[in-house]
């Protein structure tokens, strides 16, 4: 294990019960095609707007956020363990605020971990 992790897990004052605590990283770009309505100023034989549609791509943050464990809970069974890269809904993680830039992620919303290489 890193020795600044190691030095950052010893710092941690809790014994999680329920969550695993989680470092989170840089957010995840992806690229998200969607379309746009432009009025043409002409109305169709029924009198509705005709639009034109134009497809845009843009780079956006996923839903998904990457963390590094820091802790895991000691009453439930996880496959995790402190130092693993994993993947995780960002809409389900709870900022930790008892300890600097960490969140509290529930061990059945990890969804992923990254593969050592």
């Amino acid at each position: 294990m890193d020795k600044v992790l190691e030095t950052v897990i010893e710092g941690i004052e809790y014994t999680f019960e329920k969550d695993i605590l989680v470092k989170p990283l840089e957010p995840i770009m992806v690229t998200k095609e969607y379309e746009e309505q432009i009025p043409t100023g002409e109305t169709d034989e029924e009198g509705f707007n005709k639009y034109e549609v134009k497809k845009h791509t843009k780079e956006v943050e996923s839903d998904f956020a990457k963390g590094i464990v820091l802790s895991v809970p000691t009453s439930t069974e996880t496959t995790c363990k402190p130092g693993d890269t994993v993947i995780y809904p960002k809409k389900f993680a709870k900022d930790f605020d008892l300890f600097k830039d960490s969140q509290l992620v529930k061990p059945y919303d990890i969804v992923a971990k990254v593969k050592q290489q």
